[in-house]
């Protein structure tokens, strides 16, 4: 079974470009656009990675939802993606169990990147 992944982005361009590269990658990847959407099919797959836009549509509920993914599964590896640099909110997630903040836009290189460096 190949490793399950999450992404988590109000901009369905952007989703749909990622899950097409990684799933010709052979990972099983869920997609979600807003805050119900991505806790229903976290809880629903329970992936091993997700990767979480900080900002969905006009909320910053990336946080409560990195609150929620720790709490259900903690052993989940969970990377925050933010388009402006906040100091202080990339250090309230890394202090709520995210592996690391990355800055958009993220190429699929770096997500390539990501997902391997997470089981290293």
């Amino acid at each position: 079974m190949s490793l399950k992944i999450l992404i988590v982005d109000d901009e369905v361009d952007v989703l749909e470009f990622q899950r097409c590269y990684l799933q010709r990658r052979k990972y099983q990847v869920f997609t979600a656009f807003n805050t119900p959407k991505a806790l229903e099919v976290f809880n629903k797959e329970s992936p091993s990675i997700v990767f979480l836009d900080l900002r969905l549509e006009t909320d910053t509920r990336g946080l409560e939802i990195l609150e929620e993914i720790k709490k259900t599964k903690p052993d989940t590896v969970v990377f925050l993606l933010n388009g402006i640099i906040d100091k202080e909110i990339q250090d309230k997630a890394l202090v709520l169990g995210a592996k690391e903040v990355l800055h958009k836009p993220i190429t699929n290189e770096v997500l390539e990147n990501k997902i391997k460096e997470a089981f290293l």
